[in-house]
């Protein structure tokens, strides 16, 4: 990687701080990445940087990129959009789109208590015996819908990593009658016009998927490898939260589904979502503006107000902290900064984006490298961060350590 990573793209002057700091990243974690940032539905940040292949081939304007458990912002989006056409109700049970889901102690499980992740249905353990099934749409969805919740639902709350998008995606088919990746290209993509968003189908655009950079040897639990890899202390990777890692975030041998050769092409609405920053940026854009973007109306204000809401401060059974979860979404602070009326939601690494209707302003940030840790990742939050000193929202400490070096959890990889 040369030293001097050169920006492309476009940006308003005072968004010096989001450029000079994704500069920073990528001289830090190598790789590529793109940053994207609306405001009252005009986009004022458009950048892109870095190399996107290990050949040294840049990152191009079109290049696209995972955006792991970010994909549950676009799915979660879908799911609100049927509730704004009057054909979802958050408080009624799923079994009611749902029928076969209405057994074993989940016939009460409402379609609010699924998107906040107080279903009791995480768990990985019994349901995937084989890497290969987790590409077998319909043989999941039967096992979740005879599976027993592993709490009391709505007593407690455990992020449905990957079980994510088979629950809310099964939902969304049974109602819309189409499938998610034919939802999201027909009710979002087409009418935002938006350059490159897939869940699923990005097997025909592997020309525009970056390689990616240090991703970890999944040979093990995921949990359990990411812990030793970033050297977290024994007394933090205990044998319960590697069992409650491995049950909710990665199958076994996870290492082998981000090679698989149908993993791109699968519907897998909870992680294997591909973009590129400004189209997950402008799909937000709407959240943040009462619900429409140049004449094109996603989603009502109210349904934007149920949303938005935090429906639990718990801390979670599966990442052990607390991400005040909403409906679909988690709250996406920025460093040293509480935004609470922000939501959207990230994954591995940072990927994601998130709306500010406070503020109208909607981000999204993607990269190829992988930083990563089961504890957090501050690689978005200061990006988020950069983004709200662009606009003079605060300074603070943070403003003090924007000239220093990146500051984060885990050790650089090379």
């Amino acid at each position: 990687m040369p030293t001097k990573i050169e920006i492309h793209g476009v940006y308003e002057p005072r968004f010096e701080p989001v450029a000079r700091l994704m500069r920073k990243q990528i001289k830090h974690y190598g790789g590529g990445a793109a940053a994207a940032v609306f405001l009252a539905g005009r986009p004022v940040v458009d950048i892109w940087a870095g190399r996107g292949r290990k050949d040294g081939t840049p990152w191009r304007h079109d290049t696209m990129s995972i955006c792991y458990s970010g994909t549950k912002g676009i799915t979660s989006t879908a799911v609100h959009m049927l509730a704004a056409d009057g054909l979802i109700d958050y408080e009624a049970p799923v079994a009611d789109y749902w029928p076969e889901f209405g057994c074993n102690g989940k016939q009460q499980i409402t379609v609010r208590q699924l998107l906040s992740h107080q279903a009791g249905l995480h768990r990985l353990v019994h349901l995937i015996d084989e890497l290969p099934e987790i590409l077998d749409w319909d043989l999941i969805v039967s096992r979740l819908a005879k599976a027993e919740p592993d709490f009391q639902p709505g007593t407690a709350n455990a992020y449905q990593a990957v079980t994510f998008g088979w629950l809310v995606g099964e939902l969304i088919r049974r109602v819309s009658g189409l499938t998610v990746p034919e939802f999201i290209d027909r009710r979002i993509v087409q009418p935002l016009q938006l350059d490159g968003l897939y869940i699923g189908g990005a097997d025909t655009q592997m020309d525009r998927l970056p390689d990616f950079v240090g991703l970890p040897e999944l040979q093990r639990s995921g949990a359990e490898q990411l812990c030793i890899d970033y050297r977290v202390p024994f007394w933090v990777r205990s044998k319960t939260m590697r069992d409650l890692c491995r049950r909710g975030l990665t199958p076994r041998n996870g290492k082998a589904l981000f090679s698989h050769p149908a993993f791109w092409g699968a519907c897998l609405p909870a992680l294997n979502g591909v973009a590129t920053a400004r189209s997950l940026a402008k799909m937000y854009a709407p959240l943040s503006m009462g619900g429409e973007l140049d004449g094109v109306r996603l989603v009502s204000e109210e349904v934007i107000r149920k949303a938005s809401e935090v429906q639990t401060k718990r801390a979670d059974r599966v990442v052990l902290y607390p991400l005040h979860w909403k409906l679909g979404y988690h709250r996406t602070d920025a460093f040293l900064l509480d935004v609470p009326e922000a939501f959207g939601h990230f994954g591995l690494g940072g990927a994601g984006g998130w709306a500010n209707p406070e503020h109208k302003l909607s981000f999204a940030f993607l990269h190829s490298g992988f930083p990563l840790t089961v504890i957090g990742q501050t690689r978005t939050v200061m990006m988020t961060a950069a983004v709200y000193e662009s606009l003079g929202v605060y300074k603070g400490l943070w403003h003090t350590l924007r000239h220093g070096p990146v500051v984060d959890l885990v050790p650089k990889r090379s």
